[in-house]
């Protein structure tokens, strides 16, 4: 069986509710998918009349009566966010606008993005507002953002959103969105499908889902006809993401319906179905894939070169040393700490040679797909905005 045929009842309920395309029932294996993926209640408006077993039925309400009331509370939290500084509105309800009833697109953390200057007056106006700050340690270090909770809702104040390879990509994007700030919080829509297409590079290879895809292809039905591409095309290849439109444009035209489009027509067919069986097999941030295996790929992709194996195991040893917060001065050594880390996971999983084979096989592909979308790579080093620049790590 082909990744297509596994797949085939998922791609038509995810056609029906978008698209108005005819379905008569479904199954659980396609419940499960729609979970893993994070996009449980695109269906909500028509599974009254899709055949299904009760019990199946009284599961998938429930999950969308979830979904439906975790939106109505964090759009009522982003309405009154305490910020009195110019920000905008990255990914969430400004992904959600797109879709045919806005309600039914999961939401996840609210993401906002203030000018530079107005970064750490944002975070100050949170903290005195009640919000309990819930930074994650890896995120303090590089300072892309600060994260926040109050009434079960985070919120993440960006200091800068972009994560390239390249600096002058990272500071053109970055730029964008602060120049389109309006009053009320929503980018343009060329540059919040900028947004929306960068979200999916940033995360590829923490494994991307149905949902981010979604995001996009909804984004390119409204605002992206063969007229509106010209303006688009501009942006997309300043930030060096033409690649990763195009495919990712046609990949849905093949698979989940979008309406053909003359801009991506030219586009590898055999690329987008490689680019979406890795999506299947990801689920949303990666959460369907076997925690260790899918790690262990993640960081032998990562290792590519000397340069970046010293520079991942030198990052990853200073995060997990706990001995450097009393010895900072064996900072240097990290590296060592956290290669020894990684010898003793291995040995105690008892790997057999036959799967550690398996999985640099997978690596090796995944970074072939990367290189061919173009998109960022933690081993070719990551730009990051510190101490009022954009610097490569």
């Amino acid at each position: 069986m082909t990744f297509v045929e596994k797949y085939e009842e998922s791609f038509k309920l995810i056609q029906a509710s978008l698209w108005g395309t005819d379905i008569r029932r479904t199954d659980p294996s396609v419940f499960a998918e729609f979970t893993k993926h994070a996009i449980i209640a695109l269906p909500a408006g028509i599974l009254s009349r899709i055949d299904m077993p009760p019990e199946l039925r009284q599961a998938w309400q429930s999950e969308i009566y979830q979904v439906i009331s975790y939106n109505v509370n964090c759009r009522h939290m982003q309405e009154a966010l305490p910020i009195t500084v110019p920000y905008a509105i990255l990914k969430g309800t400004a992904a959600a606008q797109y879709y045919p009833n806005p309600r039914y697109r999961t939401m996840g953390d609210i993401d906002i993005m203030p000018c530079h200057e107005d970064y750490d007056a944002c975070c100050n106006m949170l903290l005195d507002a009640g919000f309990d700050e819930s930074t994650m340690k890896f995120a303090s270090e590089v300072d892309r953002h600060r994260t926040f909770l109050k009434d079960g809702i985070t919120v993440e104040v960006h200091s800068y959103f972009s994560i390239f390879n390249e600096i002058d990509r990272s500071r053109y994007l970055d730029d964008l969105i602060i120049r389109n700030i309006t009053p009320s919080h929503t980018l343009p829509d060329h540059v919040n499908g900028m947004v929306l297409l960068e979200h999916i590079n940033q995360h590829m290879e923490e494994g991307i889902g149905l949902r981010q895809i979604i995001d996009w292809m909804l984004f390119v039905n409204r605002c992206l006809p063969d007229s509106g591409w010209k303006q688009f095309k501009v942006m997309a290849e300043k930030t060096g993401l033409l690649k990763l439109a195009c495919v990712t444009t046609r990949m849905c035209e093949i698979y989940l319906g979008l309406p053909e489009r003359q801009w991506c027509s030219g586009t590898d067919e055999k690329l987008c179905e490689a680019f979406m069986e890795y999506v299947l097999s990801c689920g949303n941030f990666g959460t369907g894939r076997e925690f260790n295996g899918f790690r262990s790929e993640k960081l032998i992709s990562y290792m590519r070169t000397p340069k970046a194996t010293f520079a991942l195991l030198q990052k990853y040893g200073m995060y997990n040393w706990k001995v450097l917060q009393r010895y900072p001065f064996l900072k240097p050594c990290a590296w060592i700490y956290q290669s020894g880390k990684y010898i003793k996971q291995t040995l105690s999983r008892r790997v057999p040679l036959k799967q550690l084979r398996s999985e640099i096989k997978t690596a090796r592909e995944r970074n072939i797909l990367f290189d061919a979308l173009e998109v960022t790579q933690v081993s070719k080093g990551l730009v990051i905005y510190k101490d009022g620049k954009y610097i490569k790590e």
